[in-house]
């Protein structure tokens, strides 16, 4: 039982501010430090339907994320981008889970938005914090408490969080340490779409754009395995100086040319990857959903698609990989057609010289016997979707010296 508690208070040590005996800066130190994404969610429009119990207003949400790459200063971003009202935030805090909603003592620290404590984001907007002093490191569980006064309908945030929200009685508890006051959960993520930090110069970030394969489709709530947080696991094995912060802007359902479930890949990709802060190079694993749900007769409109995210990432001197795409046969809408389709797209990303690497997911996690089907280990049950050894395959598949 001690490690754990020696990790929290570590934690508490490294939130707190400047530790003892660590030297101011240098001038020139500071002007190569910048902000760098440690998480981030892609957001989308969440209605109150069976998955969101009431509207959200007059309490307080609290919710849990993981940090990837740590530094200082940390900032988060809130977003109304899907709202069709001013959303206000009384107080927002954050500090380090101890577990559920209990937070570790003395860490929860109120943050603030243009020296305010409250702030209000019109339609269509997001807004950074202010940075927090002191320093977190990587693989952090933060929580973020946001006491909403009044009521919003149309809440903008992720849907598949797969992480426990809590959602308090009514009135302002941001500021609490305790777990008290939040009587119900949700499996979503509100308003928080982006955690940043600042870190050295040559630390960067690297984007996982997707679908429910990146989102994390088929793991345990709470339990922190997308392909992404295997990512980082190896990523936080290498020397401080080489380590990226990894963010995840999947969506279930999602599709790279059809707005459904959440925007396009394509009409989001501006916002969701080449905005975030600090980002060196994009991963994208998506277009499954389009060519097991789509009408296609070819490879040509995805492969398309991936031509105009080339040129955009190009265009702000990023980075671009791309995943071949995972087997689906024995999914209820394979087709001999719809997988002809799939190895095109495949062949095309394979040696069509486009991206800047690929990435074979697809080699990874398919049977050798029956390239067309995931292997046993790796599949969920469904045949679409990836078991955590499937998960962790896709991980161990990225060549680290390319991100």
């Amino acid at each position: 039982m001690r490690r754990p508690v020696h990790r929290l208070a570590m934690a508490v040590v490294v939130m707190t501010g400047v530790m003892a005996g660590v030297l101011p800066l240098s001038p020139a130190a500071a002007e190569s430090r910048h902000l760098v994404g440690t998480w981030s969610a892609a957001s989308d429009r969440l209605t109150t339907d069976d998955r969101l119990l009431a509207p959200i207003g007059g309490q307080t949400i609290r919710m849990v994320a993981r940090t990837s790459v740590g530094g200082s200063g940390l900032r988060i971003r809130l977003s109304n981008v899907f709202g069709v009202v001013p959303v206000t935030f009384k107080s927002v805090h954050l500090g380090l889970q101890a577990y559920g909603a209990e937070i570790v003592g003395k860490t929860n620290r109120p943050l603030t938005f243009g020296g305010r404590a409250s702030v209000t984001i019109r339609p269509g907007q997001a807004v950074w914090s202010d940075a927090l002093p002191g320093k977190i490191t990587g693989r952090q569980d933060v929580v973020i408490s946001a006491y909403v006064p009044t009521t919003v309908e149309q809440v903008t945030g992720h849907d598949r969080a797969y992480a426990t929200t809590y959602l308090s009685t009514p009135g302002n508890h941001a500021a609490g340490e305790s777990g008290e006051a939040f009587t119900t959960t949700s499996l979503q993520w509100y308003f928080l779409d982006r955690i940043a930090v600042t870190a050295d110069g040559g630390i960067g970030s690297v984007v996982a754009l997707g679908d429910s394969i990146t989102d994390g489709t088929g793991q345990g709530n709470d339990a922190n395995r997308r392909w992404t947080d295997y990512l980082y696991q190896r990523v936080g094995q290498l020397p401080a100086k080489k380590r990226v912060g990894v963010l995840n802007v999947g969506i279930a359902g999602n599709r790279v040319l059809y707005t459904g479930v959440g925007p396009s890949a394509l009409s989001r990709f501006k916002r969701d990857a080449l905005s975030q802060p600090g980002a060196r190079t994009i991963v994208v694993l998506e277009g499954i959903n389009d060519i097991s749900r789509g009408e296609y007769t070819s490879a040509k409109p995805l492969i398309e698609a991936y031509k105009k995210m080339i040129k955009l990432a190009h265009a702000k001197k990023l980075r671009i990989l791309g995943g071949t795409l995972t087997p689906f046969y024995g999914y209820s809408t394979w087709t001999e057609e719809r997988e002809e389709i799939r190895q095109e797209v495949n062949a095309w990303i394979r040696t069509g010289k486009a991206f800047d690497g690929v990435i074979d997911f697809d080699k990874a996690v398919r049977d050798p016997a029956y390239p067309a089907q995931l292997a046993a280990a790796y599949d969920h049950g469904d045949h679409i979707h990836l078991s955590d050894a499937g998960r962790r395959r896709l991980a161990y598949t990225v060549r680290l010296s390319h991100l």
